[in-house]
Parts: C-alpha cells; sequence; structure tokens
C-alpha cells in the first residue's frame, strides 16, 4: 500500500515537472498531461471503493443504522471529491467561470441529495410539536 502511494506521488512530481518544462512550449500538452495524470490517480482511487464498501456494510450491520443514511453520506462525498477534482482542473486551464459553474452545481447536488433527510427531518420536529 506505501509502495503504491510513493509511486503515486513519484508519478505526480515528474509529471509536474514535466507540465512546467512544456507549458513554456505547448501549454495545450501540459494541460492534457495534467489531466491524463489526474484521470490515473482518480482510477487507481476507484479500485479502492470495493473493500470500503464492505468494511462498510459490515460496520453498519453491527451498529445497526439505517443503511440510507451512510449511502447518503458517501455519495455526497464523492459528490464533493468529483467536484473539487473537476473544478481544480478548470483552474489549471485558467477557465475559473467554468470551475465556478462546476462548483455551483455540486453544491445543489448536495442540496437535493439531503432533501429526503430534510424531509424526515420536519417529520421529527412536527412529531415533537404534537
Amino acid at each position: 500500500m506505501v509502495t503504491g502511494i510513493v509511486s503515486i506521488c513519484g508519478l505526480c512530481i515528474c509529471a509536474s515537472l514535466i507540465c512546467k518544462i512544456t507549458e513554456k512550449y505547448s501549454k495545450e500538452q501540459a494541460v492534457l498531461l495534467v489531466i491524463a495524470v489526474c484521470t490515473f490517480i482518480f482510477m487507481a482511487v476507484l479500485s479502492g471503493i470495493p473493500d470500503i464498501a464492505a468494511k462498510l456494510d459490515e460496520l453498519t450491520g453491527r451498529l445497526q443504522i439505517d443503511s440510507e443514511y451512510i449511502t447518503i453520506l458517501f455519495k455526497a462525498l464523492g459528490i464533493c471529491y468529483i467536484t473539487q477534482f473537476s473544478a481544480d482542473i478548470c483552474r489549471d486551464c485558467n477557465e475559473t467561470a467554468i470551475a465556478s459553474a462546476v462548483e455551483i452545481l455540486g453544491k445543489i447536488q448536495l442540496i437535493v441529495l439531503a432533501l429526503p433527510l430534510f424531509e424526515q427531518l420536519i417529520d421529527v420536529i412536527m412529531v415533537i410539536m404534537e
């Protein structure tokens, strides 16, 4: 595991140095390299998701928590990571308006995802007030 992290960090440092050298001659190629490396890292991260999901299922079963809450939590976390990843790439391309739009989209998606939780919270408050 540590070897994989060290390898990926080494790749990132090398890619960053290559980008700095390349962007003097071709900004487009530097951006493509950034996108390729980021995509590779994102795919490497996705390979660990099944292990995390299995462990969470085990923990959820032991705690006897409604799995819907855990699902919403991790969907929200995924939205945050993907939004940040996309916005950072857009900023690297000097497209701050697109980066801001991506961030707004992510925030709206989080609100939509959380609506069932808000609905349940309102139901609980209504029961308490009666």
